[in-house]
């Protein structure tokens, strides 16, 4: 094993055996030179870690340049948390535009918090243009992949009509679908939608 690998692995090792103190900070300090030797998960990892303060000092600005370290790597996870530094403006200026293009390619190797992201983005025109319909398919393959945020967000779209008629039936549906997924907010929108639905639309939905 190289030896970026092996200061992950131990890091890793001591940070399932500790609950804080020395072992945490020790993981901190060998997960930083793992990332210091060109390890992309670790990276990403010691951003997390200086990010929270995990055991090290929160530090933003650093975060966000180990964060850009794993996402010039190309590491899907990278990618998406040094976007959502850039989305926010932890640790240095905020870049819109920048963050909707980096979410954009962490969301085609389906990070699921990237199209839960994009769709918001797409659907109010932050970072880019307005676009309803990409917006909709960002969230349909987020809730395909299981993102109960994903799904209930489409009903969302679907019961107030946004950038598209309002189709109760379609809404229904999808906070069905975000229940299932562990979405809890859902079950108070289907009972709001159940109040406002002709009997008709209402068994269609059940039907479905």
């Amino acid at each position: 094993m190289d030896p970026a690998a092996h200061k992950f692995e131990t890091a890793h090792r001591l940070m399932r055996q500790s609950n804080g103190g020395d072992n945490l900070e020790r993981a901190a300090h060998l997960m930083k030179e793992a990332a210091d030797l060109g390890h992309v998960g670790a990276a990403n990892n010691y951003g997390a870690m200086v990010q929270h303060g995990r055991g090290v000092e929160p530090d933003l600005a650093g975060a966000r340049t180990y964060y850009a370290q794993a996402a010039k790597s190309g590491l899907a996870a990278g990618v998406f948390n040094f976007g959502f530094m850039l989305l926010n403006g932890f640790g240095g200026p905020q870049d819109l535009s920048g963050a909707r293009q980096l979410f954009e390619i962490a969301a085609d190797s389906g990070d699921t918090d990237a199209l839960s992201h994009l769709g918001r983005m797409a659907m109010i025109g932050e970072g880019g243009g307005q676009d309803f319909e990409a917006a909709r398919k960002y969230w349909a393959k987020g809730a395909d992949l299981g993102d109960g945020r994903c799904a209930f967000n489409l009903g969302v779209a679907n019961a107030g009509g946004h950038g598209a008629p309002p189709d109760y039936v379609a809404a229904y549906g999808w906070f069905r679908r975000a229940g299932e997924l562990g979405n809890t907010p859902a079950f108070t929108e289907l009972q709001k939608l159940r109040s406002v639905m002709s009997q008709d639309e209402l068994k269609r939905a059940r039907a479905v």
